[in-house]
């Protein structure tokens, strides 16, 4: 909603009501936030140190006021209210547990203890807004909110449980865990079936009533007809404790004037000092909740928000509140939640909540004597009841129970030690699951034979036949991801179990691509260099391709490339598969294609090789007046790239290079490497028939020798020896269908 909806000099009735709606949303929210300020205070200084509690209520009031009107202002998901944050603040109590004793212990008065450990919060609070502040302005927020949904749901259930135990401490005065043994009266069993009522008609309200004011009417109501009763019974006076408890007379707190007095006592400072590094634990702590809290509100309202607006807007509006004598505080979920359950819908409420705390500590209101207890503590029971249900609710439908069991274990670690502690080890629980989960899904992203996957060789077709039919001794893993120290044994244990499976010396090679791997930590050498050592005992040759230069050097150190049949590390898995199929093929007889020295026992062969693919109807020797022989030098251009197809060639001798170039002609970009062409086989025939300009650029990677055919002497041929024409027609239709039959074989074995 736009942040001037409900302002402007034509308002309407109905924008009238709809603001009224929303400052009563924030009253009554901020009636809720100074309940848990003061009992924050409480906390932080107890017995003796009493008198500072007035001095903390009211930093924490402004601290509330000033980031809640900013946040609600610039927040991505408005409504939104701010005030002191749980985890955050009971890591401030820790800290006063340390100042104020150890300036007592020094000499200090209660006095200077208190205006110790309020300057120590002041501290806190400017270090926890410079590092939200910086955090937002280099947009680290997608770095940070990776949070799992069982640490959310966990986060959750813990709040509701606090906000439900709450509740009924704030009824009856007894702990949740105490009501089973501890004494009752009267009036704590009346306060608490008051609020348990209470809590049953916002509930139905929630539930059955779609009317925005519903549930501010009925607090309104409820307040109105609960205050006539008790006052009709004799309750409403401060000894019967039907009401909230008073505020009191709160001091202001001045951390500049604070923190000149304390230069002058240098005893004092150094005690100060000496607690500085636990602020650092406190800004932490007020960045983790905030993510976590945030990525909750996303996952109840189902809405997406922008993380990095809110750590600027925090981080920010903190360090203004620090000088103002404001103590860090942050977005408060619960509250948050009361604002829409009261009927704030937009920006309004959240800044209505941040003006009440304002007004009550400059103005020293006390609101709290104007609710009943009851319905405050019925409103806190509902809002921890909504809590638990939505944290559990999802995983149970689903069944995702072990989602539940984790979220249970963080909402009891939340509950026993504290919200860092449960949501620090939720995330290392979710860390330790995806290492389990990544492990065993394993890194192997593919596997395929020599006899799926032909490579980017084009060979004869004796070659190719002996490849696809012995295709199995060749076997390729392509790996991805990142390889640690439980994926890496994944790979070992894959390959291991695939050549035990095989016959005996059936698998000869074994080529492992790392194109597409991420990184890796210092195991997976030395899972590969025991991978390696297990091929050699097994006869296998092991080699590596596609190695980012710090993944090859580690394997290096290792001794993977060491040793006299070790191949070196290939650029990619096309070279790596060509040097597999040139051992495969001279030890199977076929050896490599012969030089440019050996052209006449090629062009023999080659001869040969025609004859077969012509058949017995027409003679090769016809068709070589047709042909013309050419011979070319390492690095020659046979074709480039965009030129007209205007010619097909016959390779009799030696090996040609197809590339493409990387960004076109002139523009700089290294060429890619498309494929390799062996003797007997046959290029440009695409391009030729296509009547299309050269995709690709050939050039001779060595001597080289072909047989062209240029348009001219084929239209020649096809005038004159027509059946000869059909014959060479006939070659080149099944050359396209061998090379379709092994793209039919790698997608079969992709599909699988």
């Amino acid at each position: 909603m736009n942040r001037s909806t409900l302002s402007g000099p034509a308002a309407t009735p109905w924008q009238a009501r709809r603001l009224a709606g929303e400052v009563l949303a924030g009253f009554v929210a901020s009636i809720v936030l100074v309940t848990n300020i003061v009992s924050f205070s409480a906390l932080m200084f107890p017995g003796a140190l009493a008198q500072g509690a007035s001095t903390a209520i009211w930093a924490m009031l402004i601290g509330s006021a000033v980031v809640g009107l900013w946040v609600s202002r610039q927040t991505s998901l408005p409504p939104m209210a701010s005030g002191m944050d749980s985890p955050t603040g009971a890591v401030l109590v820790v800290v006063a547990a340390s100042a104020a004793p150890a300036v007592l212990g020094a000499g200090g008065t209660p006095a200077q203890a208190v205006q110790a450990t309020m300057l120590l919060f002041s501290l806190a609070t400017a270090l926890s807004g410079a590092l939200l502040l910086g955090l937002g302005l280099a947009r680290w927020g997608s770095s940070l909110r990776f949070v799992p949904y069982f640490v959310v749901a966990g986060f959750l259930g813990a709040t509701g449980w606090l906000l439900v135990a709450g509740a009924i401490r704030m009824a009856t005065g007894h702990r949740l865990g105490s009501l089973a043994t501890a004494p009752w009266t009267g009036p704590e069993a009346a306060k608490l079936a008051c609020a348990a009522a209470a809590c049953a008609v916002f509930l139905a309200l929630r539930r059955w009533v779609r009317w925005p004011l519903a549930l501010p009417t009925a607090l309104i109501a409820m307040t109105a007809l609960g205050g006539l009763a008790l006052h009709a019974l004799g309750l409403a006076g401060p000894d019967q404790g039907w009401y909230l408890p008073s505020l009191g007379q709160l001091t202001p707190w001045q951390p500049v004037q604070a923190l000149g007095a304390l230069r002058a006592d240098p005893g004092l400072l150094r005690e100060v000092l000496a607690v500085l590094p636990e602020l650092a634990v406190v800004a932490l702590v007020a960045l983790v909740s905030l993510v976590t809290k945030f990525s909750s509100l996303e996952l109840s309202r189902k809405a997406a928000g922008d993380l990095d607006v809110e750590l600027r807007a925090h981080g920010l509006a903190t360090l203004a509140a620090t000088p103002l004598g404001g103590i860090i505080t942050s977005m408060q979920l619960g509250t948050t939640r009361l604002l829409e359950s009261a009927g704030g819908r937009t920006r309004w409420s959240g800044a209505a909540c941040a003006a009440m705390l304002g007004a009550v500590a400059l103005l020293n209101l006390d609101l709290p004597r104007l609710v009943p207890l009851p319905i405050a503590a019925g409103l806190v029971l509902q809002i921890g009841w909504g809590f638990l249900a939505e944290a559990f609710a999802r995983p149970l439908a689903q069944r995702a129970w072990l989602n539940l069991a984790l979220a249970l274990l963080i909402m009891a670690a939340c509950v026993h030690w504290g919200y860092l502690a449960g949501i620090l080890g939720g995330i290392v629980a979710a860390c330790l699951l995806f290492a389990l989960s990544y492990a065993r899904l394993g890194v192997v992203r593919l596997h395929l034979s020599r006899a799926q996957f032909a490579g980017h060789v084009s060979r004869s077709p004796a070659a190719a036949q002996a490849l696809a039919e012995g295709g199995e001794a060749i076997q390729i893993y392509w790996l991805s991801g990142y390889i640690f120290f439980g994926s890496s044994e994944g790979v070992f244990e894959r390959v291991r179990r695939d050549i035990e499976a095989a016959p005996a010396q059936r698998v000869s090679h074994v080529i492992l691509d790392f194109s597409a791997v991420a990184a890796c930590d210092t195991s997976a050498p030395v899972s590969l260099a025991k991978l390696r050592n297990f091929c050699a005992k097994a006869g296998v040759r092991l080699a590596c391709s596609g190695l980012a230069d710090g993944l090859r050097g580690a394997l290096a150190r290792e001794g993977l490339f060491e040793g006299r049949d070790a191949p070196p590390p290939f650029a990619d898995v096309n070279a790596a598969l060509a040097w597999a199929e040139e051992a495969v093929l001279a030890q199977a007889g076929l050896g490599p294609a012969p030089g440019a020295a050996e052209a006449g026992a090629a062009e023999a062969e080659a001869r040969a090789w025609l004859q077969q693919q012509l058949g017995s109807t027409a003679a090769v020797a016809e068709l070589m007046p047709y042909l013309e022989r050419r011979s070319f030098e390492a690095g020659q251009v046979l074709y480039r790239q965009g030129e007209a197809a205007d010619a097909i060639d016959l390779v009799v001798a030696g090996r040609l290079a197809v590339e493409m170039a990387g960004g076109g002609a002139g523009a700089g970009v290294p060429s890619l490497r498309l494929r390799s062409i062996t003797t007997q086989t046959v290029v440009g025939e695409m391009g030729f028939f296509g009547h299309t300009a050269r995709s690709a650029t050939v050039r001779a990677e060595g001597p080289a020798t072909v047989l062209t055919l240029t348009r001219g002497r084929f239209e020649a041929l096809r005038r004159e020896r027509a059946d000869l024409a059909a014959a060479f027609y006939e070659f080149l239709l099944r050359t396209l269908a061998d090379r379709i039959r092994v793209s039919e074989r790698l997608m079969l074995a992709l599909g699988r």
